[in-house]
């Protein structure tokens, strides 16, 4: 598959046109539409993708055509030297409170834990999920592919189009009001709310590793 393609299928799967899509992922339309042209995503372009969506595999997107399209793999598809884990994205954190995405480059660190089904892994900064979750904590995710399926009380990583990226619980459930509202376990901190139509992507979290320092 050449990069247009691997464009195609990204574009029909994260926002179905490319204007949606490059909102997605922090660049513009006409920059999609020359990558599209010249059958070619540049290393920044990669790096935004897996800023954006951290469940597409970088190796995949890289032209390593053994590899799948997600961010993890339950079986080896290669016998040659497989990758094992998920990746780590120590170059960009994920904030207990909020934190806007720069241009941190993709890292290509990997954490296996037998029996996680998490697809991607980030380290956490900032104080406002304390004490539940820590600054130097890491946490694996794994993308929620409906907002409905958001559970009362459980922490999720919340990516917006303003390539803000925040951990949160979310409590208020309302498939009829246009926000959610997001809580920090902090009583520091007072719950706000954020448009739907401004959330790109919203990861649970399913594993903690504690900092020891």
């Amino acid at each position: 598959m050449d990069a247009r393609e691997k464009l195609k299928t990204l574009i029909r799967e994260y926002g179905g046109t490319q204007k949606v899509f490059a909102s997605m992922i922090g660049t513009t339309q006409p920059t999609i539409a020359n990558w599209m042209a010249q059958n070619q995503i540049p290393e920044g372009g990669i790096a935004k993708i897996c800023r954006a969506l951290p469940d597409v595999s970088f190796e995949w997107l890289t032209g390593q055509e053994d590899m799948p399209r997600r961010g993890y793999q339950d079986t080896p598809t290669s016998s040659a030297s497989p990758l094992v884990g998920q990746p780590y994205y120590n170059r960009m954190p994920a904030s207990a409170g909020q934190l806007t995405m720069g241009d941190e480059d993709v890292t290509t660190e990997r954490i296996h834990i037998p029996g996680v089904q998490a697809t991607a892994y980030f380290p956490v900064v900032g104080n406002s999920m304390e004490p539940t979750i820590q600054s130097g904590d890491i946490v694996g995710i794994r993308r929620l592919d409906d907002l409905r399926r958001i559970r009362p009380n459980d922490i999720y990583l919340i990516f917006t189009r303003d390539n803000e990226r925040m951990l949160k619980r979310i409590r208020d459930i309302n498939g009829q009001s246009p926000t959610l509202t997001l809580y920090s376990d902090n009583p520091a901190y007072d719950p706000f709310p954020v448009m739907k139509e401004q959330i790109a992507a919203v990861y649970k979290t399913v594993c903690l590793i504690r900092s020891l320092e």
